[in-house]
């Protein structure tokens, strides 16, 4: 027998090509951090401290207003490269000002207001300064309140809470991923009130940038940013409910909402890890597996903890449900849920997907999309030390290349995999992070090289290479790893700039003297060049089997080893699954797929997009070595975001045949271009 069926997958002319938003990752708020992103640098400042060695936290405060008690120190920054300028400082109290860094005549212009309890003071600090320490000395509370030190420029009537410098840099990203600057990986918050008060003087470890300053930076762009939130691995329902209701009332209804549990739980080396791991393995075996994670009775604590990262996805949707409504959450709505998962080994998210499937129904009605992070290393000289910049280059380079989509979706391309397996579920791919990841291997190795390479215009064409090959597969927009300045070293080369001063989106020549370090950077830096350049490119979707095509090798499905041992699927137990991804550039269109086999007759499922299954009866041949075609299985295909790819699946219900290969063709002889 063999049947002929219209598979329909709805889609309008979109030209997602044509220019590529690219999403960044912002930082964490350290003392250390050379973004300095806040006007007021307190928020950034270590703690309280000794007055005589502030960096030494130790002072008492108020546990209620987080304000200093007693005389204290602070650190503000550490390990910048010029800290130089002239900072205003206001306080509501009195007391003896010092800076470490500078001399008696560091404080100009101090006064206080004793009406209003206010203290104002200019603070000089000498350039190439890499620190700011201040010292408080008989203060009148005793401590202070409401102390302030705003970057240069900038006085108390101030609007915004970001530099000018910082929204101008977060300008060019169409998602800003706020990760770290939540502090994810540390977040043990379970209940909504443990979360830091937008009044609370440091935004630092053990706190953290309030969740209510995500739409305060936001909105004031006059472009439409998204956000990408990433929810407490142990948040109560209670708290994710609090967080959906302050992004619903704060947040600009133009801004959409990505969101992921946690950050890298597949990642042993986050506390996340173990907490999912130890919760999924309870889960199963003592309270019954309520959530499902030993359906098939896989008996995997490992696979168990993976699947619980797939519910958690669905169970923080369900409570943005309640808040934003059930029409306004999911793929291409308002709230997107996101799968994250490892880049090299696919089977994380692709459990996690079936999973979903087989106990909650199709994962396009739970997940917008899923996600990886798609790193370029050192390649073949990751391990190597004292490299040159010519071969920290190159093998940035050789990494890049290895990830071209022409490469395919073998078992050694797992982005490749990831693209094939996430159309099949018809889900969006995004990149959580991505960048070089210099500390990939032998991080502190070579790193004068290193740094000449960060600085090396080369480094622009190769990030360019790299952007676009992402584009390439189909993709959503990735988020580089990471915005804002960090520093080169043996943890690596993330950020776009070594400062911010070489933002070229506005003008800080005057935020530096001709001899300071910031003036031998180059500017624009090469990776934020690579950025910009491809934001106003435009390239071709590359990835997977283009129609028409013919006599396609039936070896080349998602995930297969290399080399392949045989040259044909042969030997195969009931049920064999094989994945392809075919291009799409044109809808509607209708396609016949015509499948080779040899050997008994039998039924042959073919599928795509995880819909319309379609079975068909295989021709007898005399052996295995003679091939025929099987009955041609007909789909028609109509999707609204083109170009993109879909996966068609091969299943064998009967054992007994080979398969050889197939053909794609237009069954009406419509052109694709």
């Amino acid at each position: 027998m063999y049947s002929c069926l219209g598979i329909f997958i709805f889609i309008s002319f979109f030209d997602v090509f044509s220019s590529f938003p690219v999403g960044g990752n912002f930082v964490t708020m350290r003392v250390y951090s050379r973004t300095t992103p806040y006007i007021n640098l307190v928020k950034q400042g270590l703690g309280w401290g000794d007055v005589r060695k502030p960096w030494v936290v130790n002072a008492s405060f108020d546990p209620v207003t987080g304000w200093p008690t007693e005389d204290f120190g602070v650190q503000l920054t550490v390990s910048v490269l010029d800290a130089g300028g002239t900072y205003l400082l206001t306080a509501n109290g009195n007391a003896d000002v010092s800076l470490m860094e500078g001399s008696k005549n560091s404080i100009k212009n101090k006064t206080y207001d004793a009406v209003s309890n206010t203290l104002t003071a200019f603070v000089v600090v000498p350039d190439g300064s890499q620190t700011i320490t201040l010292r408080f000395f008989n203060t009148t509370g005793p401590g202070l309140q409401n102390l302030t030190f705003l970057q240069p420029g900038y006085n108390i009537s101030e609007k915004t809470i970001l530099t000018d410098l910082a929204f101008a840099h977060l300008s060019r990203f169409s998602i800003i991923r706020f990760m770290d600057w939540t502090i994810t990986n540390a977040n043990f918050e379970v209940n909504w009130n443990e979360t830091t008060p937008l009044n609370w003087p440091f935004y630092t470890p053990p706190k953290r940038n309030p969740w209510s300053t995500i739409p305060l930076i936001i909105n004031q762009f006059n472009t439409t940013v998204d956000i990408w939130i990433n929810i407490p691995h142990l948040a109560s329902d209670d708290y994710v409910v609090n967080l959906a209701r302050l992004m619903f009332n704060e947040l600009n209804p133009r801004s959409n909402i990505y969101f992921e549990y946690s950050n890298e739980v597949w990642n042993s080396l986050f506390p996340q890890f173990q907490a999912n791991y130890d919760a999924a393995n309870d889960s199963v075996l003592n309270q019954g597996d309520p959530f499902h994670f030993n359906y098939d009775h896989v008996n995997d604590p490992i696979i168990w903890a993976h699947r619980r990262i797939a519910y958690q996805a669905k169970r923080i949707g369900d409570l943005f449900k309640i808040v934003f409504g059930e029409e306004n959450v999911g793929k291409w709505k308002r709230v997107r849920p996101l799968l994250c998962g490892y880049g090299p080994n696919p089977h994380y998210i692709n459990d996690g997907l079936d999973y979903l499937n087989n106990n909650y129904g199709p994962p396009k009605t739970i997940l917008h999309g899923v996600a990886v992070a798609p790193y370029f290393s050192l390649g073949p000289y990751r391990l190597w030390s004292n490299l040159t910049t010519d071969q920290v280059l190159d093998g940035m380079n050789i990494s890049v290349q290895a990830q071209s989509p022409e490469n395919g979706w073998s078992q050694i391309q797992t982005i490749g995999v990831h693209g094939t397996y996430a159309a099949w579920y018809e889900l969006a791919v995004h990149g959580y992070e991505g960048g070089p990841a210099t500390s990939d291997g032998c991080g502190g190795c070579s790193l004068p090289a290193k740094i000449n390479a960060t600085r090396d215009p080369r480094l622009t064409d190769i990030c360019v290479t790299y952007l676009k090959a992402w584009y390439r597969y189909g993709f959503q927009p990735l988020n580089w790893y990471s915005a804002g300045a960090d520093v080169t070293g043996p943890y690596g080369s993330y950020a776009l700039f070594e400062d911010m001063r070489q933002e070229t989106r506005i003008d800080t020549t005057h935020m530096f003297s001709p001899t300071s370090p910031v003036a031998h950077l180059p500017r624009p830096a090469p990776k934020s060049k690579a950025i910009d350049s491809v934001l106003e490119s435009s390239v071709n979707l590359t990835f997977g089997i283009p129609i028409p095509s013919f006599n396609i090798n039936a070896t080349n499905f998602m995930n297969h080893p290399v080399p392949y041992q045989y040259p044909d699927l042969r030997h195969l137990t009931i049920n064999s699954t094989f994945y392809y991804p075919i291009q799409i550039f044109q809808s509607p269109i209708q396609l016949n797929i015509t499948v080779y086999t040899a050997g008994q007759s039998g039924l042959l499922e073919g599928s795509i997009n995880n819909d319309q299954f379609i079975q068909v009866e295989t021709v007898r041949t005399e052996n295995t070595t003679i091939f025929t075609p099987a009955p041609p299985i007909q789909f028609q295909i109509n999707q609204t975001k083109i170009p993109l790819i879909v996966t068609f699946r091969l299943r064998n219900i009967d054992r007994g045949y080979s398969i050889r290969s197939f053909d794609i063709l237009l069954s009406d002889n419509k052109k694709l271009y």
